[in-house]
Order: structure tokens, then sequence, then C-alpha cells
């Protein structure tokens, strides 16, 4: 991800990430419905609930979503191979939210995979406590009245989902630049978490409608 999508990352959040890769890991298989591709969730042993989470949020809150909502990417889900490897991490060193891995830089499972189906997968990684930490909008989570602590399942929702489809659209359109798809995907953090709390807290969320990202 970009700039501004990147947090500090203390010394800890480092040890606490080579822990996890000491301790092995365990993998999930996501199967939502049409249209959106298979995920295989690979996660640090141990942190199964962080994978349901992530599986809640992509096999049962993205589909419900308005359609407006998912519209602007529609187009990256159906360029995507039918199965998607999804590391999940607490931290990433360098302190992103998520990465791509361009053909070549796969993971030793996703190549397995590949090879063993005969067919092409592709592999993001996502950092799963940097995303809950992430508060791009803290001015209109405030606004809604709520404390932090309701929200913050919500904020999970959405931003996991906002960061997964912005690496979704990095390994979908490689030509898109950087600001449009962080334009992107934040405009659909914004939206979903509008549809979230309005939903779940019967508050509103933001301080204004943000305008759809172009085109």
């Amino acid at each position: 991800m970009g700039r501004l999508h990147r947090i500090s990352v203390h010394p800890r959040g480092i040890l606490r990430g080579m822990l996890e890769a000491v301790r092995g890991s365990e993998q999930l298989l996501v199967r939502p419905g049409e249209p959106l591709p298979l995920l295989l969730l690979s996660f640090p042993r141990g942190r199964l609930a962080v994978a349901r989470e992530t599986e809640v949020a992509y096999a049962h809150v993205l589909p419900r979503l308005r359609a407006e909502t998912r519209a602007p990417y529609e187009r990256v889900l159906a360029l995507l191979p039918s199965l998607v490897v999804v590391l999940l991490r607490s931290f990433n060193p360098c302190g992103c939210l998520g990465h791509h891995h361009p053909r070549g830089a796969e993971s030793r499972l996703t190549r397995r995979l590949a090879g063993e189906l005969g067919r092409s997968v592709a592999e993001i990684d996502l950092a799963y406590d940097g995303i809950r930490s992430w508060r791009p909008q803290p001015l209109s989570e405030m606004a809604t009245g709520e404390p932090a602590g309701r929200l913050a399942a919500t904020h999970f929702q959405a931003g996991v989902l906002a960061v997964m489809l912005h690496e979704f659209e990095h390994l979908a359109l490689p030509e898109s630049s950087e600001a449009e798809t962080r334009a992107r995907s934040n405009w659909f953090y914004s939206m979903a978490m509008q549809e979230l709390v309005a939903e779940e807290c019967g508050v509103v969320y933001g301080m204004a409608s943000p305008l759809p990202p172009r085109p």
C-alpha cells in the first residue's frame, strides 16, 4: 500500500512477526459466492479467530454491501484468478498494511498450489493488527458519537476489505497509478463504513458523503 496506508511499527511488532513465523502457519479456504474468487487464508498458528474475521468480511459483508459500493471493483474481481492466497500477518516490518506479490515473488505455498493445480494463483499479504490500528478517518468516527470500542469490529471489516481490494487492483490492473488505486480504496472504506455503521449502530458515519472515484 502507499504512504497513506502506512503506520509506525514498534520493534515489538517485528518481534511478534518473527515469533509467528517460528510457530508456523495454518490455512483456511474461503468459498464465497460468485463472482468472487476463492481465498486461501494462510495465518499464524493459533490465530484462527482473525482468519474467521477475514472470512466473514469477504464472504458475507462484501456481498451484502450496496451494488454502488462494490461497482468500482467489479472489473478488478473479474480479472483475478479463481484462487488468491492471502498471507495474514500481525504487522509488516515496513509498516504497510498490505502488499500484492507480482508473479515470481509469491511464497512457496502459492508456487506449489499453482504447480499442483496447473493454473495461475495470485497472492497478497495483509497486516491484520496494522489494519486494526489504522485510523484513516478519526473525525468521522468521532462524529458518530459512538465509543471507539463499539466501532472496532466494523472498522476491521471495512478496513480489511479496503486493503484487500486495493491489493487486488494492483494485481489485476498493474497499469493503474498508486494515487488512483488509493483513491478508490479510500472511497470504498468510507462508503462501507457508512453502510455498516448505519446498519449496526443506527447512526450516521462521516462528515460528508465522499465523491465516487473515476471509472
